[in-house]
């Protein structure tokens, strides 16, 4: 029978070289990480999007039988820096390029001063535009079916 520990040891074990988002149990490992004390989730300082970019690109080092289950994945993996973007089981994947809006802490929503509520109603925001110059970020997932029916990601940041 496997204990706690164990089971965790395998989830939790990405130890990748651009930085996952694993083995935080087990303290005798050294863990490579794309997490940093600035916080991930800065995504308008350039450190911060190559740390994310870093870590994107490891993640899409490998082949996946299922890429549906691949991005799910991604997607808490990304959650745990704070960003999100829509994947639930009725989007559509698509072999090539599948562009997604990042949301920095699932977005705003309510109002500033400056906001007319009235007229326009709540501000919703993707969290990432108001402070990045009015840019916002998509996350760009290009994927390829390879020649033994595996899938491959190619992943990019770009600003919307």
């Amino acid at each position: 029978m496997k204990k706690f520990k164990d089971i965790v040891a395998l989830i939790e074990s990405e130890s990748f070289d651009g930085g996952g988002f694993g083995e935080p149990f087990q303290p005798t490992k050294t863990t490579r990480t794309a997490a940093s004390d600035f916080g991930v989730h800065r995504v308008e300082n350039d450190t911060q999007q190559n740390r994310i970019n870093a870590f994107l690109s490891t993640f899409a080092g490998r082949e996946y039988i299922e890429p549906r289950g691949a991005l799910s994945l991604l997607r808490a993996k990304m959650n745990i820096m704070g960003l999100d973007f829509d994947f639930t089981p009725k989007t559509k994947l698509m072999p090539g390029p599948n562009v997604f809006m990042l949301k920095r802490f699932g977005g705003t929503f309510g109002t500033t001063p400056e906001h007319d509520l009235q007229k326009d109603g709540f501000l919703v925001t993707d969290g990432i535009k108001e402070f990045n110059n009015g840019k916002g970020l998509n996350l760009v997932v290009d994927v390829v079916i390879t020649a033994n029916n595996l899938y491959k990601f190619n992943f990019s940041l770009v600003p919307n």
